[in-house]
């Protein structure tokens, strides 16, 4: 699943939910998926600019959630 850039989502994957914003995403040969890059605010998003720097992690496309306001 391709997610272009600017849609918010979550991850669930740790147990806690960690909500960010795709800032890319491409098709990988290593995991035959898409992947992508995550600006990640931690455990909600941030009501106006953010306090602190988001920081990026990369995910499959997959595993993420697209979150819809």
């Amino acid at each position: 699943m391709f997610l272009p850039v600017g849609p918010k989502v979550r991850y669930d994957g740790t147990g806690q939910s960690e909500f960010g914003v795709v800032v890319h995403c491409w098709m990988s040969e290593e995991i035959g998926e898409y992947d992508c890059y995550v600006a990640f605010f931690g455990n909600e998003f941030p009501s106006g600019p953010p306090k602190q720097k988001p920081y990026v992690l990369r995910y499959a496309a997959l595993s993420l959630n697209v979150v819809s306001e």
